[in-house]
């Protein structure tokens, strides 16, 4: 059975990345989009509804404060079609308008949260105490003892370290605020299994990277690589670059069979607990390398039976292999 991921057939035209951060180089337009965002908010921005809000032109200018007909006419159309679109009752945002709103309250909130006191948490990995911190808008969860998960280019000691907006601390506590990210970074492993960017549903491009004399014995890190794991996956978007690199294991944690596979044993692929991954990587699954070409397989294991996945260098899915229960004596 061979399967490949995902791949939409499209040409993408209209303006640049460097028109588009010009056009919203501009506080007036910022303004607008602003202005338009708060109007339609209350009714949830949704297109598919019939009374979704628009402003009039008079309304718009009066809201964003500007009292030139002719400069404000001039700042709205550099918005349209792209950020906005105007209907016979007014102004609304476009769907790259909404992103846009939406992206500036994700960042919106207090950049130095104190989140150690909060955590209660220890390391999956040596049971022993583990701290958060959040900068540069990353939430970082870290042994203060061992190595951690992950080691190559990731800060050592590092259990969990992924991007997190501000607006996502809010009434969470930092144990929270771990367990909705793991859930983040699963599902963008789930679009990007399928080689679709969670961004901006551009192409992911993807190639595996191994370790040829890969020693983790005792759990500890590779002295060849850094890593604990002998083969890890590349994978971008080769229109907006959003990408990740991680462990071969975890990718297929985005994947439906391995996603049944889990469910069958109560657990859920989308939310395991930090526990639960650890196990999951350490006791319960078997990475093997063969030949050229490079074909990579992914065998994690039940009590009685397992699922096997076969990579090939670009991450295509060779072949999906579930025995069927083996008989106990």
């Amino acid at each position: 059975m061979s399967l490949t991921r995902l791949v939409p057939d499209i040409d993408l035209e209209g303006i640049t990345p460097d028109e588009a951060f010009s056009i919203l180089g501009n506080e007036i337009r910022l303004d607008i989009i602003r202005a338009l965002w708060q109007a339609g908010a209350a009714r949830q921005y949704d297109d598919v509804r019939g009374d979704t809000r628009s402003m009039s032109f008079s309304e718009l200018r009066g809201e964003v404060g500007v009292d030139d007909n002719g400069k404000f006419n001039y700042h709205i159309s550099e918005l349209m079609p792209q950020f906005v679109r105007q209907t016979d009752d007014g102004y609304r945002l476009s769907g790259a308008g909404k992103r846009i709103a939406r992206t500036v309250i994700a960042v919106s909130g207090a950049e130095d949260v104190d989140l150690s006191a909060d955590l209660g948490m220890d390391c999956p990995l040596c049971e022993s105490p583990m701290t958060a911190a959040y900068r540069d808008q990353w939430l970082r969860i870290e042994c203060t003892v061992c190595d951690g998960l992950f080691g190559d280019e990731i800060p050592e000691g590092m259990v969990y370290f992924a991007n997190y907006p501000a607006a996502g601390l809010v009434d969470r506590s930092t144990q929270e605020a771990a367990e909705a990210g793991l859930f983040r970074c699963l599902l963008d492993q789930a679009y990007l299994m399928q080689g679709v960017c969670r961004e901006c549903g551009g192409h992911v491009d993807a190639t595996l990277s191994v370790c040829e004399d890969h020693d983790s014995a005792g759990g500890h890190q590779c002295g060849a690589c850094g890593t604990r794991s002998p083969v890890w996956a590349d994978q971008r978007c080769r229109t907006c670059g959003f990408g990740k690199r991680l462990l071969i294991e975890l990718c297929c944690l985005g994947l439906t069979p391995v996603i049944g596979f889990l469910d069958d044993r109560e657990i859920n692929a989308f939310a395991p607990t930090f526990e639960e991954i650890v196990n999951l990587l350490e006791v319960h699954s078997e990475t093997s390398v063969s030949g050229d070409p490079l074909a990579v397989t992914v065998t994690i294991s039940g009590e009685r039976e397992s699922v096997s996945v076969e990579f090939d260098e670009e991450m295509n899915i060779r072949s999906i292999d579930r025995p069927t229960a083996k008989a106990v004596d």
